[in-house]
């Protein structure tokens, strides 16, 4: 490390590493140092290794030292990006210590060895290209030995972007970087085992190159100065050892599709097993799913295929292929994405996990690759340079604004409300890298009014050409400035419920990932919490509950869980105390949506406790003021089986559990059959069909809903679901005459939809049109 060349790298890595840990999440040890370290440390080892070890003639030392230099080089460098990690601690607090030095040195610091070890390699070549007189200048013998040190990790980095390109994956394993796990909104980064398998791999090529190495002898006779020396049984014996690590090596790259380091189309489906296909829709799906499920996603991807065209006025490609996995785990497995939803537009595929019929996110994921018949560049996307730098914002509005969800307020609504409480951002930001800085549903929301603004003011011809690579100033004659003046004055138009403003103060005030407080440590304890919730661990919960509060004080999730679980199964009094603290805050310390669910908490505790009316007037009170469709309809469920005796039993074990255990399906379906059996109602009738239509039971479901809705349902929210889940029904048995009669009583003079918001009334009249088409 004394010599200059190793104290200048030491040096370049200290600046580097020190500069990026002021990038926010970048400081103090973690996923994105590790990464950051990955990219720099490797490449720069490799080239002060080669630099070090392409010597001039005369240079007598031996191929071993110089993979050992590389080596103490690599674990040296490391180092010294880990002490500018720590350092960085003083500044920004530490999320995690030893699980982060653990996953650092499988990952970087491995990766800066095997740089030091790439670099003695590539020193050791460039140096017999000069004995042989191949390279004769010093500086030549130097470029030789940057450019070939730089090859490992460029190279190594090129086969992850074509594997990327080539097939499903997002995700990357890289001898030099360790992990890329590929996606910005899965803040939970768990590598598992596979990484464990992948790195026994590195280190079996380490082994392999140091017992080679020990087994080469210089000699100046020799064309390359070099020769193996195997007259003694030990180097044999070393020798033989270096290709038995040589052949572990290889045997880990060919097993790596069935160790999880890479996969392909052909893994996936391999694994998956089960395929249909319709009439535009190539749809790959696990084996075990039953047959009526498998044949509602081909026609679900159809369905949504065609009204996705419609919206965006082009035509997508003639097939598309749907990959659906069993759940977020094993898609993260197999391509790398968990509870983010992926398309490549280029490879004409979306890739989701199974969520019933219809599915809620298909139609934005197949809206991508339609919109990539009008995008630009190799990947068919909107952005500069050909499309080869993404503008994340045109990209996820045009697909939001194809296939809007069923949320209660429109997105042209929420952005009224941002807009009231100020926090609504300039809309070229929006459409920059800025997208990136704020919260996913922020953007998102964004993103999507705006271009249901273009669209509906300068039309879609104009949404398209932007799309595709025209300046949105030329196309409207419009400045960005004007733009968003226009955007703003039409937002003003639109219609708010009392509640929006607070809603969306909750909804789209916090912090982006990149804006949180360790948001992969603070993630992954929730995760594991709830894990020990749901197992009846509850003291192993209470405590990681705490862990992520003491890491992210905001973490109002955890707090509210916390409470729960000391409601239930801990110190009673405490948790209603803890519930009752976050239900009474204001509305600058805790946001109206966890104050509201601490406050139904409490509901449901006075419920489970035998305090009926109370509970009562506690759900409708919160009923009265939210304006979450679903939120709303089940907390007048709940209020009425707090009223009313012979629903109280299915109504509490499907929705509350009882004080020691949770909610159980099996349970308050025998309950829904003794209140059936012994006062049947519209209610009861609604609450059979919906569950039978979540596992998939359609023709039953469609039974009891038509019963439901003969009737006369509590609440207007309940007509409304009822009917929606019918039209569901109907439309999974493709019973035309269901949905005209839906359709009649939506657009007649009862339409239960009145007094709802409009986002809602016309996700419902999408659906039966995709149906009936």
């Amino acid at each position: 490390m004394r010599r200059p060349p190793f104290m200048r790298t030491a040096a370049f890595v200290a600046v580097a590493m020190g500069g990026v840990g002021f990038l926010p999440l970048f400081g103090g040890p973690g996923y994105e140092h590790a990464l950051a370290t990955g990219l720099i440390v490797p490449s720069a080892c490799a080239i002060a290794t080669a630099l070090d070890a392409a010597r001039a003639e005369g240079d007598e030392r031996a191929p071993l030292a110089s993979l050992g230099r590389g080596v103490v080089l690599g674990l040296a460098l490391a180092t010294v990006s880990m002490i500018t990690a720590l350092l960085h601690v003083l500044r920004v607090g530490l999320c995690e210590l030893w699980g982060a030095l653990l996953y650092f040195v499988l990952t970087a610091a491995i990766g800066a060895v095997m740089g030091g070890a790439w670099g003695a390699a590539v020193g050791e070549g460039v140096s017999a290209l000069v004995r042989r007189g191949r390279i004769e200048r010093p500086s030549r013998r130097a470029a030789a030995a940057v450019i070939f040190a730089l090859a490992g990790p460029v190279g190594c980095a090129a086969i992850s972007v074509h594997r990327f390109i080539a097939s499903p994956m997002i995700f990357a394993y890289d001898p030099f970087v360790g992990y890329f796990s590929g996606t910005l909104y899965d803040t939970i980064i768990d590598a598992g085992t596979t990484l464990l398998t992948y790195r026994a791999g590195s280190i079996a090529t380490l082994a392999a190159c140091a017992l080679f190495a020990s087994v080469l002898e210089r000699r100046s006779d020799r064309p390359f100065g070099l020769v193996l020396d195997l007259r003694t049984t030990a180097t044999r014996a070393r020798a033989a050892l270096g290709l038995a690590c040589a052949a572990a090596s290889v045997g880990v790259v060919l097993a790596g599709a069935k160790l999880g380091h890479f996969s392909t189309p052909a893994s996936i489906a391999k694994e998956l097993g089960g395929e249909k296909h319709g009439a535009r829709c190539d749809v790959i799906y696990p084996s075990t799913t039953r047959e009526q499920e498998a044949n509602l996603l081909v026609k679900d991807c159809d369905e949504q295929l065609v009204a996705v065209e419609k919206r965006l006025g082009a035509n997508g490609p003639k097939r598309v292929t749907a990959f659906f996995f069993r759940d977020a785990e094993e898609k993260k497995r197999f391509m790398g994405a968990a509870h983010t939803y992926i398309a490549k537009p280029w490879r004409e595929e979306v890739y989701l996990q199974q969520g019933g019929y219809p599915h809620p996110v298909l139609g934005h994921e197949l809206a991508h690759v339609v919109a990539g018949s009008f995008g630009r560049g190799p990947f068919r996307i909107a952005g500069d340079l050909g499309g080869l730098v993404p503008n994340p914002g045109l990209i996820e509005g045009v697909a939001v604004a194809a296939s809007p969800d069923d949320e209660d307020l429109t997105d042209a609504q929420w952005a009224h409300a941002m807009m009231k409480i100020g926090i609504l951002p300039e809309m070229r930001r929006v459409f920059s890298l800025g997208f990136l800085g704020d919260a996913s549903s922020k953007s998102y929301t964004l993103a999507g009014a705006f271009i249901d603004f273009i669209g509906e003011t300068y039309g879609l011809e104009v949404v398209r050409a932007w799309y595709g690579g025209a300046d949105i100033g030329d196309l409207t004659k419009k400045d960005w400035p004007a733009l968003d003046g226009e955007f703003r004055a039409e937002l003003a138009k639109t219609e708010l419920p009392p509640e929006a403003e607070s809603f969306a103060r909750a909804k789209f005030a916090r912090p982006g990932l990149f804006g949180r407080k360790c948001p992969h440590v603070v993630d992954a304890l929730r995760r594991e919490a709830d894990v020990c919730r749901d197992s009846q661990r509850f003291a192993d919960a209470i405590r990681l509950y705490r862990e992520a509060i003491a890491k992210d004080p905001l973490d109002f999730a955890s707090k509210k869980e916390l409470a729960n679980v000391q409601r239930r199964h801990g110190d009673r009094e405490d948790g209603i105390a803890k519930l009752e603290e976050l239900a009474k805050a204001g509305d600058k310390a805790v946001p109206r949506t966890w104050r509201d669910r601490a406050e139904e908490a409490l509901a449901d505790a006075d419920f489970v406790d035998g305090a009926f009316e109370r509970a009562a007037s506690r759900y409708d009170a919160l009923a009265t003021r939210t304006i979450d469709e679903d939120t709303a309809r089940t907390l007048e469920v709940k209020a009425r089986g707090a009223r009313e005796p012979e629903a109280r039993a299915a109504i509490q074990a499907l929705l509350l559990g009882d004080a020691k255990h949770g909610p159980d399906v099996f349970l308050g379906g025998v309950h829904l059959g003794m209140w059936s059996a012994t006062s049947p109602s519209p209610l009861v009738r609604y609450l059979v069909g919906r569950n039978l239509l979540g596992r998939g039971f359609y023709e039953e479901g469609a039974k009891a809903l038509d019963g439901a809705l003969d009737g006369a349902l509590p609440t207007a929210r309940v007509e409304r679901e009822a009917l929606r889940q019918r039209a569901i029904a109907a439309c999974a048995l493709g019973d035309r005459d269901a949905l005209a009669r839906i359709r009649a009583r939506i657009d007649g003079p009862t339409d239960p939809f009145v007094g709802a918001s409009g986002g809602r009334r016309a996700s419902t009249l999408r659906m039966i049109d995709r149906c009936v088409k």
